[in-house]
């Protein structure tokens, strides 16, 4: 069984690669001890339900996804449009490989318990409004930033658009989950520069 000190964290991770991969429904407190290895008694010395440890796991992949995808990608050394084709092509290899390992897509992890929790769950809804709020300000960010550069129009709403470009790659991965074909992705990008009224410099 793993360590007392890192039995927390083993327990977050096997939320994150199990009820993330297939559903929050269809995985058990016990399935979840199992794939952490660690005793059924030490998961409620650390939460006290399921709905706590997934509230955990959607905070963890937050700190991951920031620190690991979006900081990284949306960085000032990168111009404005850049950094969200880059944003897309680090998710299209990160959605082949997983094909690869596994047979199949998983999709976004925040869209997923989106679409399974969010009429049952109140408190899981809210985090992952929270967690869709903080990425749409990458998104803004960098549209203001174009817009200061006169890669957009002076008139694009940047709050509005912020929102589309996220509701356009949740839509695309969705679709590309159903297909079982990451290959999908390909069109964020023509796509996502057609929401942002890119207008490239001569």
């Amino acid at each position: 069984m793993g360590r007392p000190s890192d039995a927390r964290e083993r327990l977050i991770e096997a939320a994150r690669s199990v009820i993330f991969a297939q559903s929050y429904a269809s995985v058990s407190v016990d399935a979840l001890c199992a794939t952490a290895g660690v005793a059924k008694s030490s998961f409620y010395h650390f939460f006290s339900s399921k709905q706590d440890l997934v509230l955990a796991a959607i905070e963890s992949h937050w700190r991951w996804f920031e620190e690991s995808v979006l900081a990284p990608t949306f960085t000032d050394s990168l111009p404005p449009p850049e950094r969200i084709l880059h944003f897309f092509e680090l998710v299209l290899e990160r959605q082949l490989s997983q094909k690869q390992l596994e047979g199949h897509m998983h999709g976004c992890p925040a869209g997923n318990l989106t679409l399974e929790m969010s009429t049952q769950d109140e408190l899981i809804r809210a985090r992952i409004e929270q967690f869709f709020r903080d990425w749409i300000g990458y998104f803004e960010q960098m549209l203001h930033e174009a817009k200061e550069q006169g890669l957009v129009p002076s008139t694009l709403d940047t709050a509005l658009t912020a929102q589309a470009l996220l509701a356009y790659y949740e839509g695309v991965i969705l679709l590309a989950k159903g297909r079982n074909d990451p290959s999908l992705l390909h069109t964020l990008r023509s796509g996502a520069l057609s929401l942002m009224q890119y207008q490239a410099k001569p």
